[in-house]
């Protein structure tokens, strides 16, 4: 039971993240009008969030191999908490102050995510393991669609911007009480498996590595880009009202769930890397469709195929660039993690800057460079890496 428990608080830990993270585009334009800034001015703010957490991945990297793991994410929620009690207690209409909480609620949520990683790798083997990361996936697209959701009818019941993100606070709370109720494992597992791991340290810095952490940056600077201003192209370009923009978001992140249960049940049978290139293909022309249609309700439409279909190129990916390094070492997928997290922490800010100089339209625009970039990336991949195989062939 109490493996059970700590489980679901791993999965929290992205609910957390994600009922931040996924309200972005449905708050931007509410955030614009309490502190009385261009709608592009509040986007770039969030890149504040995004880069707090990229800021909470490294303290996690510091202090969740000196300090207990139950004291950690003790500390975290608390501070959590009280950041959100002071966002909605206090009405202060300053961009400064606003911009510190939302880098401090992210430097939280990176910190309380890797604390869910870090209880997952010590709860599960290595065969159980890759099916409870898949569920934090699913748990993240859960929140991604319930979180927005609810900001749409707060918003739409006249309630300020940073209510719907006193929201996500039912989840801290109830990871915070759990925090004191149940039994979490000791660090020494974590230090010996580490000891382990650095034995027969591996050189991943190849050519290779480095092109897919950057189709994985790519990615998510597409994927952050889109989902921060479909619902202002929605509003601004194909005449939608407020609640029915904002529940775009939540047309991308409901599906995501089924298409990630989906294809981890397609790689049992299917190899990664034709199927990553199936999907990219799929995103390209679903990009385009967005881009060049009018129908709002056919925009709507695709958006739930797009989530459906796409939501795991993150995953697919990292599965390729983990196995152009043979052997590779556990700090490989914490390079790639940390290079696609870098495309999330600057999407909103350098999305904004497009937005300003050419509308919002390019935003649109914006996301299908984006994934034919991530493609060409991928194949050159796989072509130097087909290349490289062919070689030790023939020496062999």
């Amino acid at each position: 039971m109490n493996k059970v428990a700590l489980t679901l608080v791993a999965f929290m830990t992205y609910m957390v993240m994600a009922g931040l993270m996924t309200q972005i585009g449905v708050l931007i334009s509410p955030m614009s009008n309490y502190l009385g800034i261009s709608i592009t001015a509040a986007a770039s703010m969030f890149s504040l969030l995004t880069g707090g957490t990229f800021a909470g991945t490294f303290v996690a990297m510091m202090v969740y191999s000196r300090f207990p793991i139950q004291r950690i994410l003790q500390c975290n929620y608390l501070a959590f908490l009280v950041l959100l009690i002071l966002l909605v207690s206090f009405d202060i209409r300053l961009q400064w102050v606003v911009s510190v909480y939302l880098f401090m609620l992210g430097l939280c949520c990176g910190v309380g995510l890797a604390g869910g990683a870090v209880l997952i790798a010590k709860l599960y083997n290595e065969q159980k393991r890759a099916s409870a990361f898949l569920a934090t996936d699913c748990s993240f697209s859960l929140a991604g669609y319930v979180f927005p959701s609810l900001a749409i009818v707060l918003l739409a019941a006249n309630q300020l911007w940073m209510v719907s993100y006193a929201a996500v606070g039912v989840l801290a709370i109830v990871i915070l009480v759990a925090c004191f109720l149940l039994s979490f494992p000791e660090n020494a597992e974590v230090a010996e498996t580490e000891l382990v791991a650095t034995v027969k340290p591996t050189n991943i810095w190849t050519p290779r590595v480095f092109i897919i952490a950057l189709a994985l940056c790519c990615y998510l600077t597409t994927q952050t880009t889109f989902l921060t201003w479909e619902p202002n192209y929605l509003q601004q370009v194909l005449g939608l009202d407020t609640t029915q923009a904002a529940s775009a978001v939540g047309n991308y992140w409901g599906p995501s769930i089924f298409g990630l249960l989906i294809v981890t049940l397609l790689v049992m049978k299917v190899p990664t890397r034709p199927l990553l290139l199936t999907v990219l293909l799929m995103a390209i022309i679903l990009s385009i469709l967005l881009y060049t249609t009018q129908d709002p309700d056919w925009f709507l439409t695709i958006t739930l195929a797009l989530g459906f279909m796409t939501s795991c190129i993150f995953k697919l990916a990292i599965s390729v660039g983990s196995q152009q390094i043979h052997s590779a070492p556990p700090i490989l997928v914490t390079f790639l993690l940390c290079a696609a997290t870098i495309g999330s922490t600057v999407a909103p800010a350098l999305s904004a800057l497009v937005v300003s100089m050419f509308g919002v339209s390019s935003a649109m625009l914006i996301t299908v460079i984006g994934f034919v970039l991530v493609a060409i990336l991928v194949v050159i991949c796989l072509l130097m890496e087909k290349r490289e195989n062919s070689i030790q062939v023939i020496n062999e």
